[in-house]
């Protein structure tokens, strides 16, 4: 894996401090490689499952719950791992008092008593950072998360060939949606085939974000799939964002059950339309307002952004809405999403590009069909 742990002395230099304490399970994937495989919920053995501590130049380390070693292999090997305990059986677990030990031992170890660290606000629960405050009022913490969010706006190598992967996944799923959407099923009959293609084709298991709604629960942009039954008609709209070792895949197709009502295929080919003037306006320089522009200008207003990056979190900046001035650089990936909804139904179309030299590479190969 290519080490990213060195564009922390970027942010060394830009807001003088002296160290980190990286705690958001996205920034910990970024520059440690460990993913938290978050589907199986919070753990009642770890108040976090990873802390990344760096002192550039100096000393790197990954404080990391004992029952979470199943991913070493993917951990950047600079990075000394330290176990903190976490499950036991012999006396009441103190996830949070381990792994503040630990902590306290790095920052006793690299002198850092009265410092300047960074960290990202929000990251480190209220337990943590108060018994830190009290054991060392001397350290200054430094919000450096506008900082990480512009270093992880361009992947790289690596970054991009996950990504592809996990577009890869999301094309798997839009393509067993059309196979497999009948009259009569339920949305989440239709979700757990499509769930099942995806893990199949990578021989483990995915997590997996979606919007997977029928007939009327498309003219809000969907949601979540629930046991209601797909009729003869119904528009099936599916926004899928697959999670491979940690990186993100997204796209969005928006097909018919049966056929169609009159009206809605011309609207599939407008907002078809929109996407693909979006794409070829992707280019580096180009403000993000001004793709969110150019697609609003030719279908009209819709209640959600234009699109977004995805990466080590499935939204990430540069986020593609009127606000946005932030001019696309190579090695970004935006997820473009146009949409036209209706009183009782909506469509909305989604690929995921590179930002190249030139213009974009499509990392979604799926062909957005109306039909079956």
């Amino acid at each position: 894996m290519i080490s990213r742990i060195l564009k922390l002395s970027e942010i060394k230099k830009g807001k003088h401090v002296d160290a980190f304490l990286i705690g958001s399970a996205s920034s910990v994937k970024y520059f440690s490689g460990y993913f938290f495989y978050f589907e199986y919920g919070s753990s009642p053995f770890h108040l976090l499952p990873a802390i990344l501590m760096v002192v550039p130049d100096q000393d790197v380390a990954l404080i990391l719950a004992d029952n979470e070693m199943g991913q070493s292999s993917y951990i950047d090997p600079i990075i000394t791992v330290i176990l903190y305990e976490s499950y036991t059986y012999e006396k009441p677990p103190n996830p949070a008092g381990e792994c503040l030990k630990k902590i306290c031992a790095f920052i006793e170890k690299n002198k850092l008593g009265s410092s300047r660290i960074g960290m990202e606000p929000g990251s480190i629960p209220f337990l943590i950072a108060q018994k830190l405050d009290e054991l060392y009022p001397s350290i200054e913490w430094v919000d450096i998360s506008a900082d990480i969010t512009r270093l992880k706006s361009v992947k790289d190598s690596d970054e991009i060939e996950y990504i592809r992967q996990a577009a890869g996944l999301a094309d798997i799923g839009q393509e067993a949606v059309l196979k497999y959407a009948r009259e009569g099923m339920t949305e989440l009959e239709l979700f757990a085939l499509v769930h099942r293609d995806m893990e199949a084709a990578t021989g483990f298991r995915v997590p997996l974000m979606s919007d997977l709604s029928s007939g009327t629960g498309t003219n809000s942009g969907g949601g979540m799939p629930t046991n209601k039954i797909i009729q003869s008609g119904d528009l099936v709209l599916s926004d899928f964002q697959p999670c491979l070792q940690g990186y993100w895949g997204d796209s969005c197709n928006t097909m018919v059950v049966g056929a169609a009502r009159a009206g809605q295929k011309k609207i599939f080919i407008r907002v078809k339309e929109a996407l693909e003037i979006g794409i070829q306006a992707i280019k580096p320089g180009v403000r993000a307002s001004e793709i969110d522009y150019l697609m609003r200008k030719y279908i009209g207003d819709y209640p959600h952004h234009s699109g977004h990056s995805v990466g080590t979190a499935y939204h990430e900046g540069p986020r593609i809405t009127p606000y946005n001035e932030t001019e696309l650089e190579p090695g970004m990936v935006i997820a473009l999403e146009p949409a036209i909804y209706k009183e009782d139904y909506g469509v909305r179309l989604e690929h995921l590009m590179l930002v190249t030299a030139n213009g974009s590479e499509l990392l979604t190969q799926f062909k957005h069909r109306f039909e079956q």
